[in-house]
């Protein structure tokens, strides 16, 4: 039961909400994305909708992005008015973990995860914008023209403050591959940090993820918003939790 329970833990965290969006969009006008929540590139868990789903201007403005069905994830465009760096700032649906629905021990666990994507467009501009909540991957290299080969370095942040965790990053996307087409790598990166600093060589081109996750001790009570796809509660069921388990994904390109 341990190492199915293992496996299944592994596999989750395995998973990724992240954007597939075109490489090159300085000479366009307007630039397509497609939002998925998948492992292996594609999109494995279905996604209907998002209670947080905006866009960031390079100017700091954020405004709400619609979006609609397609391949088990959801696309959308935007006018590309100005230049600098569009953020797609994200959210799943919070979550409950339970071990013992498991027949294991540990804590009662509140899952939540975010998702951040960097479209910089004729510059990158506006990149090291935060939200100052939740957990969130902020970038310290500017994503605009980032080559193979270049270091890499972000912080990850817990409502505005620097957290410890753990990051892994892939490669899901080749620049020569079409939109959608899927196509993942192992994983290229691997750490710990003690401060939610992040930084990493860059060794390949391509739509690179990634993931920080970490975990806060921060206990409360919280009521489902729907269902749980494995019954192991109700929509409406107020469930006491003893610590918070967040994920942060940062989707960018990284070219030749």
């Amino acid at each position: 039961m341990l190492i199915l329970l293992g496996l299944m833990i592994s596999s989750a965290s395995a998973h990724q909400l992240y954007a597939e969006f075109p490489q090159r969009l300085d000479s366009e006008a307007v630039a397509d994305f497609w939002i998925a929540y998948g492992h292996g590139g594609s999109a494995d868990t279905k996604l209907d909708s998002l209670p947080l789903a905006r866009l960031i201007s390079p100017d700091g403005s954020a405004s709400e992005v619609e979006v609609d069905p397609y391949q088990d994830g959801l696309k959308g465009a935007f006018p590309l008015k100005e230049p600098g760096c569009y953020i797609l700032d994200l959210q799943m649906t919070t979550t409950f973990f339970d071990p013992a629905s498991f027949g294991s021990s540990g804590s009662k666990s509140l899952v939540e995860k975010y998702g951040r994507v960097l479209i910089p467009y004729q510059s990158g501009e506006g990149y090291e914008w935060s939200s100052g909540t939740g957990l969130e991957i902020v970038p310290k290299t500017n994503p605009y023209q980032l080559k193979s080969g270049e270091e890499f370095k972000a912080t990850a942040l817990w409502n505005g403050k620097p957290i410890p965790g753990s990051y892994s990053a892939v490669i899901n996307r080749h620049p020569e591959d079409v939109l959608v087409v899927q196509h993942v790598q192992d994983t290229e990166v691997t750490g710990e940090s003690s401060d939610g600093s992040i930084s990493f060589q860059t060794d390949q081109p391509g739509l690179w993820v990634l993931s920080f996750e970490a975990t806060v001790a921060e206990s409360g009570s919280w009521t489902a918003v729907s269902d749980d796809p494995s019954g192991n509660y109700k929509k409406g069921d107020k469930l006491e939790y003893e610590e918070v388990a967040p994920t942060a994904y940062l989707s960018f390109w990284v070219n030749e």
